[in-house]
C-alpha cells in the first residue's frame, strides 16, 4: 500500500499526533505479547519432552524478553514510562492476545503459541522493516534476525508429533483453537489502527494482507495436522477491542500478572 506522504519520520516527535497513538499502541501490543510469550516459553524449560526442547524454550524465552525490552524502551518517546509499563499495570491495561492470559497446559498448546502466535508477531514485525517511522528499521531487523529459528522449532516439533495419530490429533485441536485469536490479533479490516498505519506507510500492509501472509506461512503446518482455520468473516468480532487487539475485557490471570510484573522480586528489593 502506497503511503499518502512518502516523507520519513526520523523521531517520534516527527510523527503526526493522529498517528502517534495508534503507532504507540502497536508497539505496546508487540512488547506485551513478546514479554508474555517469553514467560510461556520459560515455563517449559524443565517440562519440555526432551532436553533439547527445553534448551530451545530457554533460548526463545530470552529472545522474546529482549525484544520486549527494546520495544518498551522505544515507547518512552511516545510519552510512556517504560518502568511503569513493565511493572505497574493492571491486567486490563495489557495489550496481549487472550491466548497468553494463562499458561499452556500441555506441549501441543505450547507449540500452538510457537507456531501460530510467535509467527504472527514476526509477520507484524516484518511489515515494519521499511516503515515510514525510521527508528524501527534497525531495531526490527535485529529482532527478526533472532526470530529465525523459532519457526524452525515449531516446524520440527509439528512434524515429530504428527508421526502418530494421537500427536496429530492433539496438535490439530490446539492449532484449531489458537488460529482464530491469532487471526483476530492482526486487527479488524475496518478498524482505525490497522487501516491508518497502513495508509500512512507505517506498516506495509493492512490487517487482511498480514493475515494472508501469516496463513501462507503456517498453512503447511495446519495442513500437516488437519487443523481448520475460520475465514475472516467468521472470526467473531462482536466482543473485539481494536485498541487492545483482543476479545473481551480480561487480561493476564493473577499469577501471570504478578510474575510478569516481578511483584515478589521487587518487594524483596524494597524491604
Amino acid at each position: 500500500m502506497t503511503p499518502q506522504n512518502p516523507d520519513t519520520w526520523k523521531t517520534a516527535s516527527d510523527v503526526p499526533e493522529a498517528i502517534r497513538e495508534p503507532l504507540g499502541r502497536l508497539l505496546l501490543s508487540l512488547a506485551d505479547n513478546k514479554r508474555l510469550l517469553g514467560m510461556r516459553y520459560s515455563e517449559w524449560i524443565l517440562g519440555a519432552p526432551t532436553l533439547e526442547a527445553g534448551i530451545a524454550c530457554s533460548a526463545m524465552a530470552q529472545d522474546e524478553w529482549g525484544h520486549g525490552r527494546i520495544l518498551y524502551a522505544m515507547l518512552k518517546d511516545f510519552g510512556y514510562d517504560p518502568g511503569a509499563l513493565e511493572h505497574e499495570r493492571e491486567a486490563a491495561e495489557y495489550l496481549n492476545s487472550e491466548l497468553l492470559d494463562s499458561p499452556p497446559n500441555d506441549w501441543p498448546t505450547m507449540l500452538a503459541l510457537n507456531a501460530l502466535l510467535d509467527t504472527a508477531l514476526t509477520v507484524q514485525c516484518e511489515a515494519l522493516t521499511e516503515s515510514r517511522f525510521a527508528p524501527l528499521h534497525y531495531k526490527v531487523r535485529k529482532l527478526l534476525d533472532e526470530e529465525r529459528f523459532h519457526f524452525e522449532h515449531a516446524r520440527g516439533w509439528t512434524a515429530r508429533l504428527a508421526e502418530t495419530d494421537a500427536g496429530r490429533t492433539a496438535l490439530a485441536d490446539a492449532f484449531t483453537v489458537g488460529a482464530g485469536p491469532v487471526l483476530r490479533w492482526f486487527g479488524s479490516a475496518g478498524g482505525d489502527i490497522g487501516s491508518v498505519l497502513a495508509t500512512e506507510g507505517v506498516v506495509d500492509g493492512d490487517p487482511d494482507a498480514l493475515r494472508k501472509r501469516w496463513f501462507d506461512r503456517v498453512r503447511p503446518l495446519l495442513d500437516q495436522v488437519g487443523a481448520s482455520v475460520p475465514p475472516s468473516a467468521d472470526l467473531g468480532w462482536s466482543d473485539w477491542d481494536d485498541g487492545r487487539r483482543r476479545t473481551g475485557a480480561g487480561g493476564p490471570d493473577s499469577d501471570t500478572l504478578a510474575r510478569v510484573r516481578g511483584d515478589k522480586n521487587r518487594a524483596m528489593l524494597m524491604d
